[in-house]
C-alpha cells in the first residue's frame, strides 16, 4: 500500500476522484485544517507532525478495514500531512463515498476519530512569539520511542 502521508501539500479532488462510484448517491470530504488558536500564547501559525511510518500505514489501513466492515461505505480514501504545515493549509483530508449521506458521515467521523487517537501520530503547535508545544494525543506508542517524519 502507498502511503497516505506525505510532505507535499493535499489536493482534495485527487482523493474525491478516487472515492466516485456510480452506486454512490453521497460522496462526503472532510478537511482538517491549521486554525488560529491560542492559550496564553500569542497564536498558533503553523502545526508540525512525525509520523512512526511503518506503524501508521499498516494502522490507517486497518482503521479503514475495520470501518468499513461496521458502517457500509463504498470506498474511503485518506491523505495526511507530515512535516510543517502552515496556517489555514489542510493537515488531513477524508473522502468517503456510500449508497446514503449517513453511511458517509458516519464512516468519516469514525475514520477521523480513531486515527486522532489511535496512529502515531505526534502534533507539535508553533506559536507566533517561537513557543511550541506537542500536543498529547496519540496513544498508539509510549514515551519516548521513535518517531520519524520522512522514514
Amino acid at each position: 500500500m502507498k502511503s497516505c502521508f506525505t510532505e507535499a501539500r493535499l489536493d482534495r479532488e485527487i482523493l474525491r476522484l478516487a472515492v466516485e462510484d456510480d452506486a454512490a448517491g453521497a460522496l462526503l470530504i472532510f478537511e482538517g485544517v491549521v486554525r488560529n488558536h491560542s492559550e496564553g500564547h500569542t497564536g498558533v501559525v503553523a502545526l508540525e507532525y512525525e509520523v512512526k511510518l511503518s506503524m501508521a500505514d499498516k494502522m490507517v489501513a486497518a482503521i479503514l478495514e475495520e470501518t468499513q466492515r461496521e458502517i457500509p461505505f463504498l470506498k474511503a480514501v485518506l491523505q495526511h500531512r507530515i512535516g510543517r504545515v502552515e496556517l489555514r493549509e489542510p493537515t488531513v483530508i477524508i473522502a468517503v463515498s456510500a449508497s446514503h449521506r449517513d453511511e458517509a458521515y458516519r464512516a468519516s467521523r469514525r475514520i477521523i476519530d480513531r486515527i486522532k487517537h489511535e496512529a502515531p501520530i505526534w502534533k507539535r503547535e508553533i506559536f507566533a512569539d517561537g513557543h511550541s508545544e506537542w500536543s498529547l494525543g496519540c496513544t498508539a506508542c509510549g514515551p519516548g520511542e521513535s518517531v520519524h517524519s520522512h522514514t
